[in-house]
């Protein structure tokens, strides 16, 4: 039993990370979004910025004029990525602001140090993850998988949520975006034991979080629609894209991404263009609750719709994450 608790997990995620590397050979060139006009006056903030698909994110925004805002945990990092932004955009707008997702009070003092600059948001793109990392905690004692991927997420899009509705407007919603996978579709929801602390697995775990934040954002939709607001979430999925998030995978699994991965893999530009895409495009003006893929919008697992269990979880992680039940 508790074998075959460990060995599923590990084979629904490698075998969904391998129908994904399938349907993007087969789908031919990966989307790439079409030319945006100048979103200039526009505040971002990109958590995860500083490398991988977070910084082609951070650098297309910026690319169109965006004030652009990576958060990140690693102040070295953030700091060469945008002096590295500014010199490819040709913009100035961009900055880092330190944020350690593992931790609640860092969150807390970010979007503190956030609100004192007295600007707007547009753009949330919720970005940052871990992948398949060995059993550890956050700073609060919640499993790494969940607690950084999904619920430093809830906490930060919830702290930000009064500041977007202030910014978006009839015309122009402020939107939020935030980065899935196609493993969520093999993710199962343990409200028995959402810290995955009964016979760990990280492909599990990992999987978990990633369905966690599609229940979340369809939800969250449901209560911005309900109170009026003009802000939209959407979740995005962006491929298997060649970026160091691998680096915890098996010893096969490296070694074959290491010899494949530069043909069947997306680069981080192209795994970057749908949350691109969810944040600009005019034709999603207005619209939220959407699953996107490559551009589409795409049916999510059949238990992220369950409007009960969204509830649940949404009502389980205000509790977590010590703040009231806005649903």
């Amino acid at each position: 039993m508790w074998l075959v608790s460990v060995l599923l997990p590990i084979l629904r995620v490698y075998y969904t990370g391998l129908r994904v590397i399938l349907q993007q050979m087969c789908g031919g060139l990966a989307f790439s979004h079409p030319a945006f006009s100048s979103q200039n006056g526009k505040v971002a903030i990109v958590t995860g910025g500083a490398k991988g698909i977070g910084c082609s994110t951070a650098k297309q925004l910026s690319r169109l004029g965006m004030h652009v805002i990576i958060a990140g945990n690693n102040e070295a990092e953030g700091n060469e990525a945008v002096t590295r932004i500014q010199q490819d955009t040709q913009n100035e707008k961009v900055e880092f602001l330190y944020c350690d997702l593992a931790s609640m009070k860092s969150i807390r003092q970010f979007v503190q140090n956030f609100t004192a600059k007295n600007l707007c948001l547009h753009v949330l793109v919720n970005n940052a993850g871990v992948m398949l990392v060995p059993e550890r905690k956050t700073a609060d004692g919640f499993e790494e998988h969940f607690g950084l991927n999904y619920l430093g997420h809830f906490l930060l899009t919830n702290l930000l949520l009064k500041t977007m509705k202030k910014s978006g407007t009839e015309n122009l919603n402020a939107r939020i975006i935030t980065v899935s996978s196609a493993t969520h579709y093999v993710g199962e929801l343990n409200f028995d034991d959402l810290n995955s602390s009964y016979c760990y697995s990280p492909h599990g775990a990992y999987a978990q979080s990633k369905l966690a934040l599609v229940m979340f954002t369809y939800c969250l939709q449901r209560q911005l629609s309900e109170d009026g607001c003009y802000v939209t979430a959407n979740a995005v999925d962006p491929g298997v894209v060649n970026t160091d998030l691998y680096r915890n995978v098996c010893w096969p699994g490296r070694l074959v991404k290491w010899l494949t991965a530069w043909l069947f893999f997306k680069t981080p530009d192209e795994g970057a263009a749908t949350s691109v895409y969810a944040s600009v495009a005019p034709e999603l003006e207005g619209i939220g609750g959407c699953y996107l893929y490559s551009g589409q919008k795409t049916k999510s697992a059949d238990v992220s719709y369950n409007e009960e269990l969204q509830r649940k979880l949404w009502n389980e992680s205000c509790k977590m994450a010590g703040i009231p039940d806005s649903a």
